[in-house]
């Protein structure tokens, strides 16, 4: 495989990790809200090759995605809730819960 084409398949694949949709998540029905996750998606890749005796690339790369936030939509209310770096996703979501279940409790007539 040349570098070239070796590159354009790694830049298309890292393309395919950073769209759209991976930073803003798919909306979840939560009762009468919309609850949207946010995450913030990090890339790195290197690549190299070499055509004396014989042509040689290769390359590496890595992605990491970090949720940062849900945004909670219940009517004409929308709030952005922060997840904290020192708590573990799925610890945050359960904190979350109760208080996204009272606000729409709250706003309910």
């Amino acid at each position: 495989m040349t570098i070239d084409t070796l590159a354009e398949t790694l830049l298309e694949k890292l393309r395919w990790i950073a769209q759209a949709e991976t930073v803003i998540g798919k909306p979840i029905q939560a009762g009468s809200a919309t609850v949207i996750p946010v995450s913030r998606v990090s890339l790195g890749f290197g690549i190299g090759g070499r055509t004396n005796k014989g042509e040689s690339s290769a390359s590496g790369g890595g992605a990491s995605v970090d949720p940062v936030a849900f945004l909670v939509i219940n009517g004409e209310d929308v709030r952005i809730v922060p997840i904290q770096k020192d708590n573990s996703i799925v610890a945050k979501v359960a904190d979350l819960v109760p208080d996204i279940v009272s606000s729409f409790k709250k706003n309910d007539p």
